[in-house]
Parts: C-alpha cells; structure tokens; sequence
C-alpha cells in the first residue's frame, strides 16, 4: 500500500465514508467500485470522491485533502509512485515542494518527469550525490568507466555553490531544467504496465485513444475505454506486446481483433497469467489439437487443461471424455 484515502460524497455526507488502500488490489476492484457507487460516487470520467484524508508515505499528497479527485486517478498515481526507489521518491516530493503542486493531475505528470531532478539530502553523502547529479544531466545512463572516474564530491559542491538549489522539507532539490510536461491528458492515461501484462493493446481511431494491459479487473476495463472514448466496438485493437504462446496466437490472429473482443480476450489473459511454461506447451499443444479458431474456445480449454493429458514421446495428447463432447471431435461445447 502506498497510501490510504477516506473518501466521501461532498454533496451528500450523510452516506457515510469509505476508506480504500491504493493502488487497489484487482480482487478488490470491483468491489470497491460498487461501494463507491452505492454512494453516489466513483464515476469513471468525473472528480467526484471527496478526500477527507490522505495518509501514507508521501506527505506532500496531504495537500489532495478537502478536494475532489476521480478514483482511478488515485489508483494510476499510487501505481506510478509504487514503483519508485528511495532517490524516485526524493524527487518527486522536492520537486512537488518546488513546484507548490497541489493537483492531482500534476502530481501525475510528475511522476514521468521527477527523475531529471536532482536532490542533495546529506552533506555527509556528496560523492553519492554528484554522481546521482551527473546521472540525472544524461538520463540516468553513462558509460561505467565514466561514471566510476567521477569526482561526486567536487560535482556536488560546485552544484551546491551555483545557488540554483531550493531548500525544501526533502533536501537541497536542482530541477536542471526539467519541464512538467503534460503527458496525461485528464482522460486517457499514460502507457504504463504497472504489473506483468499478458497482452498490451492500443486503440486509436476516430478521435479515440486508450492503452491497456490484459488481464486486468472486468470492471476497470469498461471503465478505461470509457475514459478513453472508446465507444465503437469495430474499432481494431494494436497489439503492442504478446506473450501469449505462438500456436495460440497464431490460431487467434490478433491482427485482426476489433474492441469488441476485449472481455473474451481479457478472459484469455487471466487464464493463461498463471501458467508456467509447461502449461504454456501443453496450452499450444491442446489449441493444435482441437483445431481451437475463436478466442471463447481458446479460453475454455486454457481453464480445462487438467482435461488433457500430452502423450509423452508422441505428437498427440489423450483428453478425457467431457459432459457434451465427442472424443477425439471439434465440438466444445462440453468445455466450461
């Protein structure tokens, strides 16, 4: 958790507040939605959850209590901040303190901008410090016979001398002409997979734009393409990264996949997320075999395969005789 938030409905207190950790789990997502909902609030566009109060590890967000802010931008900005490092955190707080943001869409686009930021917190750790300095100047990468040449020392003091450092409550910060620039929009988020994807997808067309990382909640998916503007089912999906196996993929032919295949496909990924590599295999072998050709069939067998045994040194597998199916047929109807 990397912060926890009471949310309230600023129109009608007396339906009470609710306290959600983020980012939120997926088993909980749509369960937090619904009671969001019950209250009047959790709109997937609108800022309609009033923060009553805001604790965790970064206390520059105190500063969201009183407002109203929208849910999932809570969640994508817990997300975002999750996977920070101690030096991450360091200058997204100073650079918030720098900058005096108090919106959460900003908070946001700082989170893709922070890191070009540098923060003295120790006198005592200056060699640390001008080598961080002169990482942050080149985007975090430098030749190792460079970077282990450095004298961090005398960069830090010159950098502390130059008087361009501002003093906040997270150390000296040295913004080296960082821009916030505005990469979120209020609507569609940046691309970002914050936990292994199975499938990444894109959608762009007809003014409509939305990146998403396959498996995620039900729920969170309809509620991304809302936010996205994404309302025709004939749009086609980009895929942007695949790690489904190469049978099953090939047999899907995911060039041709429209959004109105998104649940079924999302169905997919959650079946096959799990799976080790020889599931993996045997997932590949069993797709061949059956002559499997639509994503609904695919992720019936993906959530059968104790149904399927792989006949060792041979070509074929044996499958168990299911409720509705014809040994050895194409009908799967029986699968469930």
């Amino acid at each position: 958790m990397i912060f926890k938030a009471a949310l309230s409905n600023k129109a009608h207190p007396e339906y009470g507040q609710i306290s959600i950790p983020f980012p939120i789990p997926d088993s909980e997502y749509d369960r937090t939605i619904g009671l969001l909902e019950s209250m009047g609030i959790g709109s997937p566009t609108a800022q309609d959850c009033q923060v009553d109060e805001l604790d965790g590890f970064y206390p520059v967000l105190s500063c969201l209590a009183g407002q109203n802010v929208n849910v999932d931008e809570l969640d994508y900005l817990a997300k975002r901040l999750d996977s920070f490092d101690g030096n991450e955190d360091n200058q997204f707080m100073a650079m918030a303190c720098k900058l005096g943001l108090s919106d959460i869409r900003d908070f946001i686009n700082l989170t893709f901008s922070c890191q070009q930021a540098t923060v003295i917190t120790s006198f005592f750790k200056l060699e640390q410090a001008g080598k961080a300095h002169s990482m942050n100047i080149r985007g975090g990468a430098m030749p190792t016979g460079e970077f282990n040449k450095l004298n961090g020392r005398a960069i830090a003091l010159e950098l502390l001398q130059s008087g361009a450092g501002v003093v906040t409550p997270y150390g000296v910060v040295f913004d080296n002409g960082m821009e916030l620039k505005q990469l979120y929009n209020g609507r569609q988020f940046p691309p970002y997979c914050y936990a292994p994807a199975v499938l990444e997808a894109e959608v762009t067309a007809e003014g409509a734009m939305g990146f998403l990382n396959l498996p995620m909640p039900d729920g969170q998916l309809k509620r991304m393409l809302i936010r996205g503007g994404i309302q025709n089912l004939d749009l086609p999906l980009a895929i942007t990264m695949d790690s489904l196996p190469d049978n099953t993929s090939d047999v899907l032919d995911l060039e041709r996949l429209t959004v109105g295949d998104l649940p079924a496909l999302n169905r997919l990924c959650r079946a096959v997320q799990p799976m080790d590599e020889a599931e993996m295999r045997k997932l590949d072998a069993v797709v061949v075999q059956t002559g499997a050709s639509d994503i609904d069939s695919v992720c019936r067998l993906a959530g059968n395969l104790d149904q399927f045994d792989i006949t060792p040194g041979a070509e074929g597998l044996e499958r168990d005789a299911l409720p509705g199916q014809h040994q050895g047929g194409q009908e799967m109807g029986g699968l469930a």
